[in-house]
């Protein structure tokens, strides 16, 4: 079930990176003066703060339930949750603080500074989308090693 949750966050991470960075970077100050109305009621944030969490629950189960069946199952899901984990202090360490310059703040920065963190952003987004995509195939091969030890006391 978490590999589900972990699909979902990383495609929606592309998503951001293909769709959002690219618009918010586009037209500065006015992509982000726009993107100030859109996101007025929810923004990405709003589903990752329901996802992130669940994800990580699952994985911690996951690698609880499969402690004893392998080791290198608990080897893929502990390096899966690790880099769930590490992501997560990425957004609230590097991530939060730009969206508050970009989309928070009351009085809207100079456009040399939204250019910046719009620029960080983005770039940034790739990496933590890299971050994710090796925690999912970590995830997936937990996953396969678990089916093939299924299959074998079948």
């Amino acid at each position: 079930m978490h590999v589900l949750g972990s699909s979902g966050l990383f495609f929606t991470n592309i998503y951001n990176s293909i769709v959002n960075a690219a618009n918010w970077e586009s037209n500065i100050p006015h992509s982000i003066l726009a993107t100030k109305d859109f996101f007025m009621v929810a923004n990405p944030g709003t589903f990752f703060k329901m996802v992130d969490p669940t994800n990580l629950i699952l994985i911690v189960l996951a690698l609880i339930l499969f402690w004893k069946k392998s080791t290198s199952i608990r080897l893929y899901l502990g390096t899966a949750l690790l880099c769930y984990v590490f992501s997560m202090v990425l957004t609230f360490t590097y991530f939060y603080p730009r969206n508050e310059i970009l989309f928070l703040s009351e009085q809207l920065p100079d456009t040399e500074t939204l250019k910046n963190a719009a620029s960080e952003w983005g770039r940034m987004n790739w990496i933590r989308s890299l971050i994710w995509l090796v925690g999912l195939v970590c995830s997936f091969l937990a996953l396969d090693k678990a089916n093939l030890i299924e299959e074998k006391t079948l």
